[in-house]
């Protein structure tokens, strides 16, 4: 499946805040006011005053450092008189620091361990799928004239998967307990080839490499690649040859009906990429999704693709225009993707798009999406605004 078309980047940001986390049961990664608690770490000391750090040499404390007010470090140990940095580095217990600790809860977290790797393929059964997953949480319909469900636990969990013959015939997941073939959610490119080989088709030419896909004879595997996470699989979508076939064109038949299947599957996507980089989760608002909407339309039927209309009206001028009142405010636009897997995973490897996608500056969510008449089906456009009133 070819999947190659255009992006823009508009985003606006009137404050900056931390990223604040929302914790899974046992989650990948644990954040403490914003930044990663790592394994091994007790503590972290706040610099009241200058100080300096030191270097222990077998047991000699060389000045290694100045260090300012405001600074923050990692502790891993507290002997005697000293904090422990890690890295042979020390810092004294006195008035020019203040030493702190996380909460039991973030050390639970940091220290549990992870479920039993969850394991579906192309084929299993519905059956099987609910006793893994639980209920779903939405069904939707696809590209495929078929129903796309929807599970997750608090938007921990994503799976979207469609069936045939009460079978699984497609799956995306952001599941970080989910392996295929000894692959799993954060595994490196050298990884993936080490298990399925080199033997892949990428989109087209370029670098870094975005999705690598393998062709299986009975389906297609495809790895999304996050160029910002180190080239480690952000997602993965599995689709059976059965249901591409439904749609020989690839790219979705106009439907109004499923113009709103999209929107609702590129919000419930959204929310689970900020809840595995540990930020809240996004209210859905019809108002800014009919502010979002109307732009799609635009820009479909007007054929042009930009943040600024016809008119010359900026994102945040139709936000005004539709009655909604914010204090920072930002825009995604992307066209052409044949679903929303391909369109948010796109956004998250431009970084402007992502910066909006993953930000604690936002409160709302609301996504527009329209299918432009086109010779092999038609085009959809989508548009997602973000605020916060």
């Amino acid at each position: 499946m070819k999947k190659l078309i255009f992006l823009l980047m508009f985003l606006i940001s009137l404050s900056i805040a931390p990223i604040s986390t929302n914790a899974a049961n046992c989650p990948g990664v644990v954040y403490w006011d914003g930044v990663e608690l790592k394994a091994g770490q007790i503590g972290r000391v706040i610099i009241q005053k200058p100080t300096t750090i030191y270097k222990n040499n077998n047991g000699v404390f060389e000045a290694s450092r100045k260090v300012k007010k405001g600074e923050v470090f990692r502790i891993y140990a507290n002997k005697g008189s000293y904090y422990h940095l890690g890295g042979g580095l020390v810092i004294k217990n006195d008035a020019t620091i203040l030493y702190q600790t996380p909460s039991k809860e973030k050390l639970r977290l940091l220290n549990c361990k992870q479920t039993t790797p969850t394991s579906m393929v192309i084929g299993d059964s519905i059956t099987s799928v609910t006793s893994k997953l639980g209920g779903a949480k939405k069904s939707i319909t696809n590209e495929f004239d078929a129903s796309t469900t929807i599970y997750h636990k608090n938007y921990n969990n994503f799976y979207a998967i469609s069936y045939l013959n009460n079978k699984i015939a497609s799956l995306y997941t952001k599941d970080k307990n989910y392996q295929f073939n000894g692959i799993s959610i954060a595994s490196t490119v050298s990884q993936l080839e080490s298990k399925l080989g080199k033997a892949y088709e990428t989109t087209g030419n370029t670098y870094p490499i975005e999705i690598i896909t393998y062709d299986f004879p009975k389906y297609e595997a495809n790895f999304f690649i996050d160029v910002h996470n180190d080239n480690k699989i952000s997602a993965i979508y599995l689709i059976d040859r059965q249901l591409i076939k439904r749609n020989a064109n690839l790219y979705p038949k106009k439907s109004s009906t499923l113009e709103k299947s999209y929107e609702t599957l590129l919000y419930e996507i959204t929310n689970a990429e900020r809840k595995a980089k540990g930020v809240s989760i996004l209210q859905y608002s019809t108002d800014i999704s009919n502010v979002a909407r109307g732009h799609s339309v635009d820009m479909g039927k007007h054929d042009y693709f930009n943040h600024d209309n016809l008119n010359g009206e900026s994102p945040f001028d139709r936000l005004a225009n539709g009655g909604i009142l914010f204090r920072n405010a930002g825009e995604n636009i992307a066209m052409g993707y044949t679903n929303p897997y391909f369109a948010h995973e796109a956004l998250m490897n431009s970084l402007g798009h992502r910066k909006n996608i993953v930000s604690t500056n936002y409160t709302q969510h609301g996504v527009g999406v329209f299918f432009a008449d086109w010779a092999y089906g038609s085009i959809p456009y989508y548009t997602e605004n973000f605020i916060k009133p």
